[in-house]
């Protein structure tokens, strides 16, 4: 720098420090960087109270109404640093919430139109202080001339999660039929269940379920009961979409069934089964088509040359008693259907039957 220089800058130093320019331009720069940060917590807030929402309205449909507005508060608080925001609105399509009035015509609204097809929820969270006030108050900004009347801004956020059953899944290689999950579970009405046993269906011989889900005449095992898969590399999973046809397997059971049927009833965690409506075919051209994917949780089984009694104490069994489980050459599944959230995937556009995933949308 030339010494010339020196004299040059701080003549106009002083000429903005007298005509408040700098004193302006921190002011500015202060109560911005405040509503920035003001609005990342309330978008977090929105984002986290949104999918709590959608995760309990999803594994909970009777919960959904009566839980929404708390557990919102309770995520956009967590997520404020002064412990409080305002949620003036917690909406949706899920069962319960109220219909969501007109979004904002500002950058506070949710990005996009609500999704078509699958239940949302929404949360917007705005300002709220500790002592009430839903102003956020400025530091400098009330100092600049012709600006001392200024009292704050009102941040705003939004958020928005879809749920819905997924179009392809990973599950066990043992499909059930439609029959059979609407008995169990009252038509998806009574989730969680309490334990249950479903029957391989044998064409030879009745057995428990033939009543309410019997076999057709030609003896294959729609509408009742459960079929073995084709399975991935003898592992007992299979992979496929709703709404297509999964190829059978002609055996008493797939290979490798065993451990993952073990691992799954140690962990107590569900598992995707995949649920038929109709079966075409026979022998090794045998298909099932399957509806969509419901969420179960393996207790026992008695399959061919294995077997496993229920990991849930005697007394706890509906409908029928531990006595009557499988017996002979019966095969059967223990468990119970409930609900299941995956992270990932895409929307089916078929019927929920248990397992759902969760996506933003908005």
């Amino acid at each position: 720098m030339l010494r010339g220089d020196r004299g040059a800058i701080s003549s106009i130093v002083a000429v903005l420090l007298g005509g408040s320019v700098l004193l302006g331009m921190g002011a500015l720069v202060v109560d911005v960087g405040q509503l920035k940060v003001e609005r990342e917590q309330l978008q977090s807030g929105a984002d986290a109270a949104a999918l709590a929402v959608a995760r309990i309205c999803a594994t909970n449909a009777g919960a959904c109404a009566g839980q929404a507005a708390s557990i919102a508060g309770t995520y956009a608080n967590s997520n404020a640093k002064d412990g409080t925001s305002a949620v003036p609105v917690v909406c949706g399509t899920g069962p319960g919430l109220p219909a969501c009035p007109a979004e904002p015509g500002n950058l506070s609204a949710c990005i996009g139109d609500p999704p078509v097809g699958v239940p949302y929820a929404e949360v917007r969270t705005a300002t709220r202080l500790a002592n009430g006030s839903t102003l956020l108050p400025p530091t400098f900004g009330r100092a600049l001339a012709g600006n001392q009347n200024y009292q704050g801004s009102t941040v705003h956020a939004c958020a928005r999660v879809a749920w819905g059953p997924p179009a392809n899944v990973t599950g066990l290689a043992i499909a059930v039929s439609q029959c059979n999950w609407q008995v169990m579970t009252g038509n998806g009405a009574a989730l969680p269940t309490d334990e249950r046993v479903i029957y391989l269906h044998d064409p030879q011989s009745a057995d428990p379920d033939s009543a309410t889900c019997p076999k057709d005449p030609s003896g294959k095992t729609a509408p009742g009961g459960f079929g073995f898969l084709s399975a991935n590399a003898g592992i007992c999973s299979a992979t496929g979409s709703a709404a297509t046809n999964w190829a059978g397997d002609t055996g008493n059971d797939p290979n490798g069934c065993q451990t993952p049927l073990n691992a799954d009833r140690s962990g107590g965690k569900p598992i995707p089964l995949p649920i038929y409506d109709s079966v075409s075919g026979t022998g090794n051209n045998t298909t099932y088509h399957v509806i969509g994917f419901g969420a179960f949780i393996v207790t026992g089984w008695t399959l061919s040359g294995t077997a496993m009694a229920s990991s849930i104490p005697a007394g706890h069994v509906a409908p029928r008693p531990a006595a009557s489980y499988c017996t002979g050459s019966t095969r059967c599944l223990y468990g119970y259907f409930t609900t299941q959230l995956l992270s990932s995937g895409q929307f089916s556009g078929g019927p929920n039957l248990g397992v759902s995933i969760l996506k933003t949308a908005g």
